[in-house]
C-alpha cells in the first residue's frame, strides 16, 4: 500500500524555528510517498528519508519524528493513503 503524510505540527526545541525552515519541512513531508505493508513502517520509512528518528510513542495515524539537522525539532505527521 501507498502511503502520504501530512504536517499537523512542528515543534522548536530551542527558540523558534524560521518561517522559510518550517515551510520546507513541511512541503518535503507533503511530498513524500512510501511503499509499506504497513503504517508503523511507512513511519519508519519516512524517518530514514528525512534523516530523523521516529518517536515510540507511534501509532498507526499519527507519529512524531525528531529531526537532528533542523536543531532537534519534532514533527508531528500524520498518516494518508494514496490511491
Amino acid at each position: 500500500m501507498k502511503y502520504g503524510f501530512e504536517v499537523e505540527a512542528i515543534q522548536a526545541k530551542k527558540g523558534t524555528l524560521p518561517r522559510e525552515e518550517r515551510n520546507d519541512i513541511t512541503a518535503y513531508i507533503s511530498s513524500v510517498v512510501v511503499e509499506a505493508e504497513e503504517a508503523k513502517k511507512a513511519f519508519r520509512k519516512l524517518a530514514g528519508k528525512v534523516n530523523g528518528k521516529l518517536s515510540r510513542d507511534c501509532t498507526d495515524k499519527a507519529a512524531t519524528i525528531t529531526l537532528p539537522d533542523y536543531s532537534s525539532c519534532q514533527v508531528m505527521v500524520r498518516l494518508r493513503t494514496v490511491g
